[in-house]
């Protein structure tokens, strides 16, 4: 598996259905990541690390945030 730091979260907000993570990269530029299965696949709170794999539609292939 590929990793790349991806950005820091900035935000977190309710959508309803669940939750979306705002992150920013050191250029300014924002992904939204929604927090399903499907997209966020470990967090590790201790180390403020987050794996996650960008399905369709949310940009590059796996990447870690």
């Amino acid at each position: 598996m590929m990793e790349k730091c991806f950005g820091k979260i900035i935000d977190v907000f309710p959508t309803g259905s669940n939750d979306v993570y705002v992150v920013k990269d050191d250029l300014g530029k924002q992904i939204l990541l929604p927090a399903i299965g499907d997209v966020i696949k470990n967090v590790d709170v201790k180390n403020k690390k987050m794996i996650v794999h960008l399905i369709k539609g949310l940009g590059e292939e796996n990447n870690e945030v």
